[in-house]
């Protein structure tokens, strides 16, 4: 049965794979297949068997940041010090959402990409 009218994957700009590999792999723990070399490689998202597509073809926007993709994470402030240590870095610092739903906070991957991560402490 054909599917229609859902997210199938995200795909996240990788012009310099190797980085975005290896940032991705110890940031978040993503497991991670190379489909083309030297391309792009499909990744896997915790237990849930989806995930997306780091493509070297696709370039990160140069100052807006469209799009955000949002990775539930468990501490905030410990994600983002991996995110500093493996050549990221932080655009917001945690912040507090209101109203019960948690924090969030803003990065670039080594790639210049914008994403966020969330918290529900």
């Amino acid at each position: 049965m054909e599917q229609n009218n859902t997210i199938t994957h995200i795909e996240i700009p990788a012009p310099d794979l190797a980085k975005a590999i290896s940032f991705y792999s110890t940031v978040f723990n993503w497991r991670i297949e190379i489909v083309t070399e030297n391309s792009y490689a499909f990744f896997l998202i915790g237990d849930t068997n989806t995930g997306g597509g780091l493509n070297t073809s696709l370039k990160p926007a140069a100052e807006k940041c469209g799009p955000q993709i949002v990775v539930d994470v468990a501490d905030i402030g410990q994600t983002l010090d991996k995110i500093n240590a493996s050549g990221g870095s932080v655009t917001l610092k945690k912040t507090e959402i209101g109203g019960g739903h948690g924090f969030y906070a803003s990065f670039r991957d080594p790639n210049g990409n914008h994403l966020q991560i969330h918290s529900h402490e």
